[in-house]
């Protein structure tokens, strides 16, 4: 609150962050503090008036057992999703907000970011039910505070259990975001890989089978909802690192590889081609090819009778040989295409939805491919359940001036599902 929410709600930092975004992204913090306070308000009046009879089971079970308390911790665990993707809107916003965080994180005693201070309060209410157990290990039964820490155990325990599985869920988002930081920090190239709703699954080497230029190696990362493709260099020297210390992505993905980022297509316009469509295409690329020959037969003939014209013809003359060459190159191409689409065991196929790209990979091994391939399709039925599911992500606050008192507003969503190639609007 001092280093960071306080300095950004002041109007002369409004530049440093969009003001919406610094209340989500610290919502509920003021209430939690506060009980806090009060909490140590309390404790502070016992210890100064402690003697051998004195109780602190009490004070517990009137902090931890109310409502209030629980729904605020609550909600600030179903928001902390937003409230991180609010933190990488900013961060993508202005550049100022990302050179206040680095500042900030500079002037922490502990050198923690903010990603790290955001997840304690997660981390409070089962470290409070530690420290009573503890309490109880040390204090006699026949002690009056004895009954009371007893009962305060019990709330404590409730109210753990209650918000620990968002506690679980929210650390599992950190542990996703700090691999998605070090994915993003190995690429060269890449940008707005972090997405609270994308999870990483899987990296392969791979080889591209190109049909100009040969064989290049490749690396795919295959996450939730998206697939890249680097480029790959082995045995590389330096590569660029995250800050992020405690949980990296070096256990995931290959560190000692360099990548370079070449392209990236959202998942649900990926398909990869089996069985009788890999034997429609060869079939589609041997008719062209066919075709392709005809071309060439039907211009040679048009060379040789253009030499029995009488009016000069050497424009047509070029025009007819750079025709030829553009469909010898075509030609070239669909005969390499062909060879290389003899498919074994180790190579997969991938085409975009449209058909309008196609990229042909060859795995080391069949168990490569055939774990890739699971994955893939795994993560697709996935996406494809999820989708009527996920909340959208927050793009902006609108501000609207009231202009008049008693004015009103009011704002609507489609609730019917939209039709093809078109975007849902929350509001």
């Amino acid at each position: 609150i001092q280093g960071y929410m306080r300095p950004l709600k002041q109007p002369e930092n409004s530049f440093i962050c969009d003001p919406s975004l610094v209340d989500e992204m610290f919502y509920q913090i003021p209430e939690i503090l506060e009980h806090h306070e009060q909490f140590l308000e309390q404790v502070l009046v016992c210890v100064q008036d402690w003697h051998d009879k004195q109780k602190v089971g009490n004070l517990l079970i009137d902090s931890f057992s109310k409502d209030i308390l629980a729904n605020i911790y609550s909600a600030y665990i179903d928001n902390f999703l937003n409230a991180k993707d609010a933190v990488r809107i900013a961060k993508e916003a202005k550049p100022a907000f990302l050179k206040f965080l680095e500042q900030c994180t500079r002037e922490n005693k502990e050198k923690q970011a903010l990603s790290d201070l955001m997840i304690k309060p997660v981390q409070r209410i089962p470290r409070y039910e530690l420290l009573v157990k503890d309490l109880l290990k040390h204090t006699p039964e026949d002690h009056p505070d004895h009954p009371f820490l007893l009962d305060a155990q019990r709330n404590i325990k409730r109210l753990a259990e209650r918000i620990n599985k968002g506690r679980r869920s929210a650390e599992e988002a950190e542990k996703e975001t700090r691999v998605l930081q070090e994915i993003e920090a190995h690429i060269e190239g890449v940008e707005n890989l972090l997405n609270p709703q994308r999870k990483f699954l899987r990296q392969e080497m791979v080889v591209e089978v190109k049909t100009v230029g040969g064989k290049k190696d490749r690396s795919l990362f295959l996450f939730s909802d998206l697939l890249i493709c680097t480029t790959l260099k082995r045995k590389s020297g330096s590569l660029r690192r995250s800050s992020m210390s405690l949980y990296t992505a070096a256990s995931v993905i290959d560190t000692a590889s360099k990548y370079k980022f070449l392209w990236k297509l959202p998942l649900e316009d990926v398909e990869m081609v089996k069985g009788t469509s890999q034997a429609t295409n060869r079939e589609n690329i041997q008719k062209t090819i066919g075709r392709l020959d005809e071309d060439l037969s039907t211009l040679g003939q048009i060379s040789k009778l253009s030499e029995t014209l009488s009016f000069p013809h050497q424009s047509l003359d070029d025009v007819i040989k750079d025709l030829m060459a553009a469909v010898h190159r075509e030609l070239a191409e669909k005969q390499s295409l062909s060879f290389s689409m003899t498919f074994l065991p180790t190579k997969l196929e991938l085409t975009t939805a449209s058909a309008e790209n196609s990229f042909i990979f060859e795995f080391t091994a069949p168990d490569a491919r055939g774990n890739f391939e699971q994955a893939f399709e795994d993560a697709k039925k996935k996406l494809a359940m999820n989708k009527d599911h996920w909340d959208p992500e927050f793009l902006k606050a609108i501000p609207i001036m009231k202009t008049r008192s008693g004015m009103q507003f009011s704002c609507a969503s489609p609730s019917h599902s939209c039709p093809e190639n078109t975007y849902e609007v929350w509001v």
